[in-house]
């Protein structure tokens, strides 16, 4: 009879959603699982956020308290137990490896009603090119004044999310609160946006980011002498780009401030100290000769040639991921652009204000090195260097982990949202 009991048991629970986060080597991707009941048969799709892919398709089992998940698509699987606490120990297999992953449901709370307006808005950008987005304005007559907010490299949704992390959400919702109207949007290829076709580069997201200044300021409840771009990271260079083209100002989140060979040498000497060690002399004369020959070689054949002769000694599959990035339209204008003229052009005209922020634990984006250069061209430019802050405006407290956005359980630093509150809100 004790062992027909046994037998009998009932299966645990393991519908719902289940989050965590994968680590594999320095890198950590959020995992999500979600596991639903169609009548005696569950189904179950997995999403890696960090990897802007979701939905992928998946067969659970459970056995008592154990939950197996095949994963075809990536040629994976999942395997774990059921806690006492009502979290999962297990661990994710693929291509003979295994890694430790264990998960939460997640428990969504019932969001409070908003104090403001939000509504879904598209704008059309030229060229058959429309951007979808939301706009979020304070309730009243208005008029307010409003931003336009600039995602960073890479595809990107409008709240620039990247985990369980959604910053310009957070951005959006502080300033709306504080009666400045916002406009966000998903870039080109995400969201409700139209098709990338893989060839754009900064000028072609700069010009959307103009589309989309001037629609905000035809909004109703808009004061239209009172907008502006906030931009993060390659969203701020487009700040600068378009800084004497219509805006009233302009905030910049660890923006680009010199040519893009200086930015990419300068992360990659960054990257070298996060992980604990000095760039040997041999790699750095690659890297400068490799961002030398991006920088100068106009035919991409050529380019694609010198690149294989200048990285002969990695390992094929490695050089064969790398040249294509270092080919590709968007690179290859990120490292030949230099903004020194839209800096110099923002300088000489003081009815544009602009506040410059950077994070003094930024290692993609250097803040010295940058703003340093906005100091020199931007006299008039309030400069604002955060201590303690990353590139994506977390609290870190060591170099060692400031690239560790994913897991960093605190979003965009209150204080620097203070600080682009206090701006706009003295501009006359």
């Amino acid at each position: 009879m004790a062992v027909v009991a046994c037998f009998c048991g009932k299966a645990a629970d393991f519908t719902g959603e289940w989050s965590g986060n994968l680590s594999v080597g320095a890198v950590s991707l959020k995992v999500v699982f979600h596991i639903d009941r169609q009548g005696e048969a569950l189904t179950c799709t997995m999403d890696s956020p960090m990897q802007k892919t979701f939905g992928i398709a998946c067969t659970p089992s459970v056995h008592g308290d154990s939950l197996l998940v095949d994963i075809p698509a990536v040629g994976g699987a999942y395997k774990g137990v059921m806690n006492t606490d009502g979290t999962i120990a297990g661990e994710f297999s693929q291509m003979g490896q295994s890694f430790p992953l264990a998960l939460k449901r997640v428990v969504k709370e019932v969001e409070a009603p908003k104090p403001y307006l939000e509504k879904e808005v598209t704008v059309d950008a030229g060229g058959g090119i429309t951007l979808a987005g939301t706009f979020s304005i304070p309730k009243g007559a208005g008029p307010y004044p409003a931003v336009v907010l600039l995602t960073g490299s890479g595809a990107q949704d409008r709240n620039e999310t990247i985990g369980d992390h959604r910053p310009f959400a957070v951005i959006a919702d502080s300033l709306t609160r504080h009666g400045i109207a916002v406009l966000r949007c998903d870039d080109r290829g995400v969201g409700g946006s139209s098709i990338a076709s893989g060839y754009e580069t900064t000028e072609h997201f700069a010009a959307d980011a103009l589309a989309m200044l001037n629609a905000v300021k035809h909004y109703e409840g808009v004061d239209s002498t009172k907008v502006g771009f906030i931009g993060h990271s390659e969203g701020g260079l487009i700040a600068i780009i378009n800084a004497t083209k219509g805006p009233r100002f302009i905030v910049t989140l660890a923006a680009p401030a010199v040519k893009g060979k200086q930015v990419m040498t300068r992360q990659n000497e960054l990257l070298a100290k996060v992980h604990g060690f000095d760039m040997p002399a041999e790699t750095r004369t690659t890297m400068e000769a490799v961002f030398a020959a991006i920088d100068t070689i106009p035919h991409v054949n050529a380019l694609r040639d010198r690149l294989k002769m200048l990285l002969a000694d990695l390992p094929a599959h490695v050089r064969d991921a790398e040249i294509p990035v270092f080919t590709s339209p968007w690179y290859r204008h990120f490292i030949q652009f230099d903004p020194s003229d839209a800096l110099k052009a923002l300088g000489r005209n003081k009815k544009v204000a602009m506040l410059a922020l950077n994070g003094e634990m930024d290692a993609q984006v250097d803040a010295d090195q940058n703003l340093s250069v906005i100091q020199t061209y931007v006299p008039h430019a309030r400069i604002r260097r955060m201590p303690g802050l990353n590139h994506m405006f977390q609290p870190v407290d060591s170099w060692a982990k400031s690239l560790d956005i994913v897991a960093n359980p605190h979003s965009f630093s209150p204080k620097a949202i203070a600080e682009i509150i206090t701006f706009i809100q003295t501009l006359k």
